[in-house]
This record gives C-alpha cells, structure tokens and sequence, in this order.
C-alpha cells in the first residue's frame, strides 16, 4: 500500500510539471497557439517557406481590417514554424453577406489561429476558426469556453473566403 502511495505523486508530477513548464514558457503567447492545431484544424500544403506562408495570411487579415492579435516563429527554430492569431472578427463587418440571420451576437464573432510548418518543399498551413457560443468574446480569450466553429455554421462562409484570398495572395 505504502509503495503505491508513493508511485500516484511520482506520476503527478510527470503528467503536471511538463503542463506547467509548457505554460511558463509559452512566452506570453496564447494556450490557443500553445497547444497546436486540433484535429478538426483546416489543413492545406502550400508550395512556399512557413514565414512567406504566414506573412500572406497576415496580409489577407489585414486586408479585411483585421488585426492579427500575435505572430510567433519559434524562438531558436532551426525548422522555421511560425503561427499566428487574429483579434475577434465580427462577421458582419468583414464579410456582410453572410447569413447571419438570427445567430446569438456572441456567435458572429470568430477567431483564427494559424500554423505553418515546414513540409517536403514546402508548407503545411493549418487554420483553425474558433468562436465563443455560451458568451460575447473577450481579450484575454477564456479558452475554456472556446470551440472549433463548425462547418455548417453560417460565419464558416468568411473562413472559406479568407481560405480563397489567402491562395490568391500565394500565387502572386
């Protein structure tokens, strides 16, 4: 018995302190970037280097009058990934035509996280929309109550765009 006890704080601290060493060294950047793309993550292979790939999504962004909320290469990466996070977009703002309708106000707001990492001769983008569906998004992001916006939710409509026009952006 005694032994067992022994083994359950030994296992708690292999399982907490790499949680609590990946969070302090997140360097301010958000638990959202932090933990990488999810499986539900848009993913698409690009012919360009990670920071051009990144780059161009930022320019789309800003096009829309978007702000990007953050835009990290990897401290010291030698395999050049970089990521990037939008502010909250508002939906109608950017992209007027979608249908809305009749949609709590807390889920026009979306929020992108980008990833971009090197892949044989190019780049593997990974985007991932996020939105608030129990209240009105707020900075510094609750990502508890954060999820992956659905595809057949209507704000989808902007992500397929700014998909288009960041591709229009890369072929140039």
């Amino acid at each position: 018995m005694q032994d067992r006890l022994c083994r359950i704080p030994m296992l708690t601290m292999l399982v907490v302190a790499p949680l609590i060493i990946g969070a302090c060294s997140s360097g301010g950047q958000s638990s959202g970037i932090a933990q990488g793309p999810s499986d539900q993550a848009l993913e698409a292979r690009v012919a360009a280097p990670p920071d051009t790939v990144i780059q161009r999504a930022w320019e789309t962004l800003r096009a829309d009058g978007v702000t990007p909320r953050s835009f990290q290469r990897s401290t010291g990466d030698s395999a050049n990934v970089a990521s990037m996070e939008s502010e909250w977009i508002y939906i109608p703002n950017v992209y007027p035509t979608a249908p809305l309708g009749s949609l709590p106000e807390s889920e026009k707001y979306v929020k992108m996280l980008f990833w971009a990492q090197p892949f044989r001769g190019g780049t593997v983008l990974y985007i991932e929309p996020l939105y608030d569906p129990t209240t009105m998004p707020t900075e510094p992001t609750n990502w508890a109550r954060v999820r992956t916006l659905p595809a057949a939710h209507p704000a989808w409509q902007y992500v397929q765009y700014t998909g288009e026009q960041l591709a229009r952006r890369l072929e140039q």
